[in-house]
């Protein structure tokens, strides 16, 4: 019984140090420019052409009050080094559990944002007030698109419980079959999202070899997180 104890504290005490590391590592500023520079050299353009657009993300905690036995990181995506292009914006819920499939891991819980919430994003001079009853609602939770991170010994890997998941687009309101999976290191962000249209295959978003977007870490000074144009080549 003793020796069940222990086991048991030992397995919550690494779910713990492994939340935290991931944690530590899934906030601030990521962003492709060097990637994308990369693919112009090479003649590579965006979507059709094989390469990728320039995606930057920044990622950082909140707390909401009335969860608080829960992590919560908000997540914006933006083109072109532009704060203002955004053109996905969600709220995850993330959790350390032994999973029947994927064992020891972080779970990581999609949800959208009320256009209420976006908007007080976007205004600088007014502080959102977060509540985990509206934040969390059912209603606001992407079904079946849960990511499940895994300590792979250098870097976390995640993905879905399913090779794809079927989502209605927000822009389009057509039906998407989506594929994706992530990879997360001190320094880099991995992100392979595509998309196609789930009736007839047809490309919608998303690198067409499967190549992910390769993010990296950038400081909240960098002129990707800034705004501001980028510097001159010399």
């Amino acid at each position: 019984m003793q020796a069940l104890a222990s086991s048991t504290t030992a397995a919550a005490a690494a779910r713990s140090a492994t939340l935290q590391r991931f944690l530590q590592q899934f906030q601030g500023h990521y962003d492709n420019h060097a990637q994308v520079a990369s693919d112009l050299a090479a003649g590579l353009t965006p979507r059709e052409g094989g390469g990728h657009e320039h995606i930057h993300c920044h990622l950082r905690p909140v707390t909401l009050p009335d969860a608080v036995d829960g992590q919560h990181v908000i997540a914006s995506y933006y083109f072109n080094g532009q704060p203002s292009a955004i053109f996905r914006e969600r709220l995850y819920a993330i959790d350390a559990l032994d999973d029947a499939q994927f064992g020891p891991c972080i779970r990581m819980r999609i949800y959208k944002l009320r256009e209420d919430t976006q908007a007080q994003l976007r205004a600088s001079d007014v502080e959102v007030v977060w509540c985990a009853a509206s934040a969390l609602d059912d209603e606001l939770h992407v079904p079946n698109a849960d990511v499940f991170w895994r300590w792979c010994g250098e870097r976390f890997e995640g993905r879905m419980r399913a090779d794809s998941v079927e989502i209605v687009s927000e822009h389009s309101g057509r039906r998407l079959k989506v594929r994706d999976d992530v990879a997360l290191w001190a320094d880099s962000l991995w992100v392979n999202d595509r998309g196609c249209d789930a009736e007839t295959g047809a490309y919608v978003y998303g690198n067409i070899h499967d190549i992910p977007y390769k993010m990296s870490r950038v400081s909240e000074r960098h002129w990707t997180a800034t705004g501001q144009a980028p510097p001159a080549a010399s």
